[in-house]
């Protein structure tokens, strides 16, 4: 069994102090948040962060994807400690909103409603909060190995993972994998991601002739065929659960009030925590999308319609047994907290890793949340500051236990 070492006594006033800046905390919440960072354009927030960073004494680069990067080296005499693989947390800064997307803040007691106000508002506080709490010269002198803070670009959507899978490539490059790492994303302080789900976006795409809907009404219609696929991809969804999801989530067609559609597409997400089970959905989805065109198609096969799907984005599925060491050292500083450890599935920056075999978990970074995704998020501040307690007792283990990896 593996046990932490954060309940030491010399990092008790750390967390104390911590606890005690709770409204300082949701402070740079709030500021982080109102900083817009819709995926491929997070720079202004990646400014933002880059600075507080900076105000706290760290020296902070960015890489070719975008992220931003600060590295926190052992003060330890012993001149391997600087020398290990490093232990990394990751924070992704995009969110899915479009930069038209107002984000205004509104407070009900200690609710306050912001687009993207948890997912990952919260997540980049905390490590605003971590990049100062491991740059201490007392958690410095206890360092075994560096602890490298990611805030990632590209994590949302149709971004597919591209920072974080920026900075493994460069990791590996550089032949110093990190031997594990915590991806720090939205609210929570019990649940711990050990399971990956993979997932497939694409983009499924008919094209025809188009026409006068009175004259040419009996042309094959591009947005008839859609339909008729998403009724064919609901059934699917309902056949493929539990084991896996299909969600039909956007969809366009159309040119003309008046006019038979030249062109339909619809966007859909397949997810599963087995790989090979998101392929076979995509396998199954291939088929529908050929039977809806062939079957509008048979009005008039001499119009008949293209069926074409695209890629949009893959997410590689992984998962570490709830009995690893970085499983049971998460449990750990979650008991430790006060709160009961709950394993859970999830698609994060943790996939990227967990995908290359290496040690990874995705958890929250305190207080509580919902509506993510949605104008409405929501972020509950009450008790937040169990959850940043974890965060900190967790990472800090991580980088001052010599016992947990070999």
């Amino acid at each position: 069994m593996t046990t932490t070492h954060s309940g030491e006594h010399w990092l008790r006033p750390q967390l104390a102090a911590w606890r005690d800046r709770r409204a300082w905390v949701l402070e740079q919440q709030l500021r982080i948040t109102k900083t817009a960072a819709p995926t491929g354009n997070e720079a202004n927030r990646g400014a933002l962060l880059q600075q507080l960073w900076q105000q706290g004494g760290q020296r902070v680069t960015r890489d070719v994807a975008g992220n931003v990067l600060t590295r926190i080296t052992p003060a330890s005499p012993a001149a391997t400690a600087a020398t290990r693989p490093p232990v990394v947390c990751l924070a992704h800064l995009d969110t899915v909103f479009n930069a038209a997307q107002p984000l205004v803040v509104r407070r009900e007691g200690t609710r306050v409603y912001c687009p993207g106000i948890g997912d990952n508002g919260r997540g980049l506080a905390a490590m605003t909060v971590l990049a100062r709490v491991l740059h201490q010269p007392e958690v410095r002198a206890r360092l075994q190995r560096p602890v490298d803070l990611v805030l990632t670009v590209g994590e949302e959507g149709e971004g597919n993972l591209r920072g974080a899978t920026q900075w493994f490539d460069d990791a590996a490059a550089r032949g110093m994998p990190p031997v594990a790492a915590v991806v720090i994303d939205g609210p929570g302080d019990s649940t711990i991601v050990h399971h990956a789900v993979g997932s497939h976006r694409c983009r499924i795409t008919f094209t025809g002739v188009g026409g006068h809907s009175w004259a040419q009404s009996t042309t094959p219609n591009p947005v008839h065929a859609a339909g008729a696929c998403i009724a064919a991809i609901a059934r699917l969804a309902d056949a493929s659960r539990p084991d896996g999801v299909i969600a039909a989530t956007r969809m366009h067609g159309g040119e003309y009030l008046t006019g038979v559609p030249m062109h339909a597409w619809i966007d859909v997400d397949l997810r599963a925590r087995d790989s090979e089970y998101v392929r076979s959905m995509r396998h199954d989805l291939e088929r529908l999308v050929q039977h809806a065109a062939q079957d509008e198609s048979a009005r008039d096969p001499t119009h008949a319609l293209h069926a074409h799907i695209t890629t949009l984005g893959d997410r590689p599925a992984g998962m570490i047994d709830h009995q690893h060491p970085l499983v049971l050292a998460a449990a750990s500083a979650t008991r430790a907290v006060g709160r009961t450890p709950q394993s859970a599935s999830a698609s994060t920056d943790a996939n990227v890793p967990l995908a290359r075999g290496i040690p990874a978990i995705a958890i929250g970074a305190g207080g509580s949340g919902g509506a993510a995704h949605t104008a409405d998020e929501w972020f509950d501040d009450a008790d937040s500051e169990i959850g940043l307690d974890r965060v900190i007792r967790l990472v800090v283990t991580l980088g001052t236990a010599t016992h947990l990896f070999r």
